[in-house]
């Protein structure tokens, strides 16, 4: 309230600017962005309009763009989603015949406030630079401050103003040489993209850190921080690595590193597996929940012969697994979660001492990398800041890198010695729900391959192995009851908190779907072992605050109806997650019904039910569901 008093007069705001800078100082100020640019003989603003679309996905906060042509320049931006900025367009679109190159970007922060002012495109102080930035700048207060005493001034905070101004600063002959002078001066990740407005026929990138690819149609270029954006125009992209200046002109494009130009293979897309219509549900989530049977089916084909019960995949063949005397997982967010899942299938099934580590911390605790040591990294997007720098980290140091990743041709991808793909195709929403369950898929895979080299029971190896071709099935028998988990996350819905519990293996699944309603919902909740609660956190069990117990058919079912008593005992109220001959239904409050399976297969029934609950919460709450407050698709940024 005090902020927002003081930004109530022109001479408060002052001090208002002062105070941010200050915060900004002791805060870790970063943005997770989507940059866009396009050159060539089409009318630019439609096709950047259409390319923020398809980032919007992952950055909703504000959106700009800036065209060129006929000697003239016209900047555009707005707040909140990019129709916003396309209803501004749409005004002046009469105006825009003949502006051929353009750059955009659609902004989410998570520190730094939401203004026009912080809007990109940013220019400099004489107005010929223009950029767009994805990153952040560590050092940007001490350029500004280098900057200031030469006369610059600033309209605003950003670290992307920072560096437009050091363009026209240390200007020298032409834009190429110039961003080879300057980006030595800069400390932290970005993703540029920059046009000199008295050449608009070139746009030269520039990255370190945060993604960007090059896309090619025919002759015409487009310029993008996310490997999606451009699906449905071409097929053809060329993922750009860090310290690589990427210059687009109407003659072509080409790459250089360390000043030589190099020639990069170019990717083709997985076009035609990405649905970004939402056709006759309702939301991007619960379409992306009802595609988990399709996703299944693309994890499986291939990798497993059923009828011979054998697993095929060449980088899982070319580890030695014998060799292996430990593995450490290094993952974030629900990535970490399905790696956590892991650490029990590799141990029970595998045999072998499984550590999982939270990006974050993995990065600044001291390593003891070992060459008998598996470092599995997992990442949707491939692109995840934090898990990045854990990666160079062990790579430097000799360590042995296998990844599990979603996107063909991200950082991660294209770093590691040994990989899956999950093709879990794009998500939309921001929450991931496919995508764990293609990682969970793959991870069970990993275990099982390890496990049969290193002595699993054999009984044990098929019968798992060949439950997994019902799996598809197991996934439609919940989702054909998604009505009755609708009408138990209704009753639910009002409940301001919860517990998610679960014991061994699913005790990382309740962690999941706590994060999930967290996530979509706003709502308080928290995950422990079931076995967990009695040393302490029963103190806040009462008829207000629920718990949610996964307890499907596993030997430590009688565990768990223990502590289903302990909770009704105290007047709480339980919601089992169990199957469908549990023998204590009536002990419930309400009950979901995930079918009858074995534990492995429970995991993934009990995750898509779970799922479908958080999802109809924050229908009958009215949440923004697919865009979150507060959240981005992709951290790529630390």
């Amino acid at each position: 309230m005090f902020l927002l008093f003081l930004g109530k007069c022109r001479k408060s705001f002052e001090i208002f600017k002062i105070l941010l800078t200050i915060f900004s100082l002791f805060s870790d100020y970063k943005f997770m962005c989507g940059i866009f640019a396009y050159l060539w003989e089409k009318d630019a603003s439609q096709l950047l309009l259409n390319g923020l679309k398809n980032l919007e996905y992952r950055w909703y906060d504000s959106a700009g763009i800036a065209v060129f042509g006929n000697g003239n320049v016209v900047s555009e931006r707005a707040l909140g989603k990019v129709s916003n900025l396309g209803s501004k367009i749409h005004e002046i679109q009469d105006k825009l015949t003949g502006f051929y190159s353009g750059i955009a970007h659609t902004r989410w922060a998570t520190h730094g406030w939401v203004t026009i002012e912080n809007c990109h495109p940013h220019y400099s102080k004489n107005e010929r630079f223009y950029l767009v930035h994805n990153g952040i700048i560590e050092n940007y207060l001490e350029l500004k401050k280098e900057l200031s005493s030469k006369g610059y001034t600033f309209y605003w905070d950003t670290d992307s103003e920072i560096v437009a101004n050091l363009l026209e600063e240390h200007f020298d002959t032409d834009l190429e040489t110039t961003i080879k002078i300057i980006t030595p001066k800069l400390t932290g990740a970005y993703a540029l993209a920059i046009i000199d407005r008295q050449n608009p026929d070139q746009i030269i990138a520039v990255k370190l850190g945060s993604p960007l690819v090059v896309w090619v149609k025919w002759d015409e270029y487009f310029l993008s921080s996310d490997a999606n954006a451009l699906v449905n125009v071409t097929d053809f992209y060329v993922p750009i690595d860090d310290k690589e200046m990427v210059i687009l002109e109407k003659t072509g494009y080409k790459i250089f590193s360390s000043g030589q130009e190099i020639q990069k293979e170019t990717i083709v897309s997985e076009k035609n597996n990405i649905e970004q219509e939402m056709g006759d549900f309702e939301h991007f989530m619960l379409k992306e929940i009802f595609e988990v049977p399709n996703i299944i089916e693309n994890v499986l084909w291939g990798r497993i012969n059923f009828e011979k019960k054998e697993i095929k995949s060449n980088s899982l063949n070319d580890i030695n697994v014998q060799n292996i005397e430990k593995i450490e997982i290094i993952a974030s967010g629900t990535s970490y979660n399905a790696w956590f899942t892991s650490a029990y299938l590799f141990e029970e099934l595998a045999n072998i001492p499984t550590q999982v580590h939270i990006s974050t911390e993995f990065k600044y605790k001291k390593q003891f990398i070992s060459p008998k040591t598996l470092y599995i990294f997992i990442s949707q997007s491939g692109e995840t800041a934090d898990s990045l720098e854990c990666l160079k980290m062990v790579k430097n140091k000799g360590g042995k890198t296998f990844w599990v990743v979603n996107v063909v041709g991200s950082s991660i991808a294209r770093m590691c010695d040994y990989w899956l793909y999950t093709h879990s195709w794009v998500e939309v929403w921001v929450a991931a729900t496919k995508s764990f369950i293609g990682q969970l898929v793959i991870l069970l895979i990993m275990a099982l391959h390890f496990g049969n080299k290193r002595g699993l029971d054999y009984t044990t190896f098929t019968k798992i192995l060949s439950s997994l071709s019902t799996l598809k099935d197991d996934i439609q028998y919940v989702l054909l009851h998604a009505h009755d988990i609708e009408k138990i996350a209704k009753k639910y819905s009002q409940n301001h908190s919860m517990f998610f519990l679960g014991r061994n293996m699913f005790y990382p699944i309740a962690m999941e779907w706590s994060l999930k309603c967290k996530e979509i919902t706003y709502r308080h909740t928290e995950s422990y072992s079931a076995g967990e609660l009695k040393h302490g956190p029963l103190s806040l069990i009462d008829a207000d605050f629920p718990s949610i117990l996964i307890n499907p058919e596993t030997d430590l079912y009688d565990k768990n109806v223990s502590t289903l008593k302990e909770i009704t005992a105290r007047n709480g109220k339980v919601i089992g997650v169990i199957s469908s001959n549990d023998p204590h239904k009536e002990l419930y409050e309400d009950f979901i019904d995930i079918g009858q399976t074995n534990p492995y297969i429970s995991l993934f029934t009990s995750s898509v039910a779970l799922q479908l609950f958080a999802y109809y919460m924050a229908l009958y709450l009215d949440r923004e569901i697919d865009k979150p407050r507060n959240l981005a698709k992709s951290v790529t940024v630390e």
